[in-house]
């Protein structure tokens, strides 16, 4: 390359002898985003005993240095509630060139507000999005580098190429400064200056022709970035939305979602099954709105406040536990002392309500609802066990389907194990549809097992025609045991289904005219 300076005045002339080394070029940092020391901690925790992320790290670190890096900030930018941004300058050649676009376009994907709300201070939801999105990333890491301009290793190239420039800029800035302060001539330190002038000049130019290089085929190539980022954010939406589901169904505090024992056994266990899962995607939204009915249900006023306690009602707060939120640093203690139940709050005294009958639950298995159908129902069916048990009334989920098939799963107060609603989920019996049988059984629990008052609720998807004598024997138990009788009929397609039992209904539901959310919303309301 031909040399820019020639005399030592060509030198004094120059940019070079105003220029004073950035220190902050050697702290340059691969991470875009900022984290608190707290969210850090949260992250080498999870980090803890998960050699295959670390595995995945290690080979795309040899075809991108700074992939780690962008591990972190993935979960980061999923975790923190106000992600900030580190200064342009303070970034390396790789976080500027390649961590900082894959981010801007998983900020700018459409399914980034949604994961963003599942995984906003959630460490488990955030932390196997992360991962997801990680390694889909890195299964596609070459064609993700060749579409930022990285291909064939020009990242490393670069990041040597500005080490290098700021080596020779450090030492050309040394010699400049020895010669000021010596005041003599000195024929052997300004040949060392030409040469090194030439050296930080040539050494510029080529990391500056470099970076340009990556910066036109990134330009070229952002849709492709774009698309291949966008499949990398969907992955992690989904794992997010999957882990939530999961732990809001069947978790006994559905708002911890720290990474414990227990939540890691419960989501190993329910991955292993695909009726669990399926019954995990309705299961976790219901207990929402039932959640919801009960704090709607009824009003107390402000009630007597008499002492302390920890919990997560922000409505009782101490104002020493919300100031918290008013800065970036303690925000994230905050979240978690709230994921964790942990907030400082007010006890008040107030009215206990005593709930009414006992609930009995009659579902429909047949081949028929096989699937989403046996899904939805079982959904349905778990919460009303939850309702049940938020107010000590007795629980009966009696499966069924062809004359004389049933199996029934009794749920005392206080006394059912997680185990349990597992195994009552799981069943599904298969083969026709038999409506005598469930109601006889019904009629068992409530004049041998103690089921006072009891409110039924009847799932089925099928048309099933009853004998005359035993609609005379339902009349005839139904004044004498005062039970009521919901019906929820999946008639979706079907609209206008006949049902036999609908002159002992109070209510009767079709997901003919109503969604299953409304149909949920509405038995909530009616049991609250």
């Amino acid at each position: 390359m031909r040399k820019a300076y020639y005399t030592i005045n060509d030198v004094l002339r120059s940019p070079w002898v105003k220029y004073k080394p950035d220190a902050q070029k050697s702290t340059s940092t691969d991470r875009v985003l900022r984290s608190t020391k707290l969210e850090d901690s949260i992250y080498a925790d999870l980090r803890n005993d998960d050699p295959e992320l670390e595995r995945i790290e290690q080979e795309a670190s040899a075809k991108m240095a700074s992939f780690p890096a962008l591990t972190r900030d993935v979960f980061q930018s999923f975790y923190s509630l106000m992600p900030r941004r580190q200064e342009t300058d303070h970034l390396s050649a790789a976080a500027q060139r390649f961590n900082a676009p894959i981010l801007d376009h998983v900020l700018a994907h459409e399914d980034y507000p949604t994961l963003k709300a599942v995984c906003e201070g959630r460490e488990l939801p955030a932390y196997e999005a992360a991962e997801e999105f990680i390694t889909k990333t890195a299964g596609e890491l070459d064609d993700l580098l060749s579409s930022l301009g990285g291909d064939k290793g020009s990242v490393n190239t670069l990041e040597k190429l500005e080490a290098a420039q700021a080596k020779a800029e450090s030492e050309l800035s040394a010699m400049l400064e020895r010669m000021e302060k010596s005041g003599v001539y000195n024929e052997t330190l300004e040949q060392a200056i030409i040469e090194a002038a030439n050296t930080a000049e040539s050494k510029r130019r080529q990391a500056e022709a470099v970076g340009k290089k990556i910066s036109a085929d990134a330009a070229r190539n952002q849709e492709e970035a774009a698309m291949l980022v966008a499949r990398a954010v969907t992955t992690a939406a989904k794992k997010a939305q999957e882990v939530q589901s999961i732990l809001a169904s069947w978790s006994d505090e559905p708002g911890n979602m720290e990474k414990s024992a227990l939540n890691r056994k419960m989501l190993d266990t329910v991955r292993q099954s695909d009726v669990l899962k399926r019954v995990s995607e309705y299961l976790g939204r219901f207990r929402e709105i039932f959640a919801q009915g009960k704090r709607n249900s009824y009003a107390y006023g402000r009630g007597e406040k008499y002492s302390l306690e920890l919990g997560r009602d922000l409505t009782r707060a101490l104002s020493s536990e919300l100031v918290m939120l008013a800065s970036p640093e303690t925000l994230p203690l905050f979240l978690r002392k709230y994921q964790r139940g942990q907030i400082k709050q007010y006890c008040r005294r107030e009215p206990i309500f005593k709930g009414a009958g006992d609930i009995i639950c009659c579902l429909d298995e047949s081949g028929s609802t096989a699937g989403d159908l046996a899904a939805w129902g079982k959904a349905v069916a778990l919460t009303l066990l939850e309702i049940a048990q938020s107010e000590g009334r007795k629980f009966a989920l009696v499966h069924f389907s062809g004359p004389g098939r049933f199996q029934t799963d009794v749920f005392l107060p206080g006394q059912s194990s997680l185990e349990e609603k597992l195994h009552a989920a799981e069943t599904f019996l298969g083969g026709g549809t038999d409506f005598q049988t469930p109601l006889a059984e019904a009629e068992r629990l409530m004049r041998e097992g103690g089921f006072e008052n009891a409110d039924i609720a009847f799932i089925t998807d099928g048309e099933c025609s009853l004998p005359e004598t035993c609609v005379e024997m339902l009349q005839k138990a139904q004044s004498e045991l005062r039970f009521t009788v919901t019906g929820i009929l999946l008639d979706e397609g079907n609209a206008g289904m006949d049902f036999s039992l609908k002159t002992f209904c109070q209510n009767i539901y079709r997901t003919s005219e109503l969604t299953g959310d409304q149909i949920v919303r509405e038995i909530v309301l009616d049991r609250v």
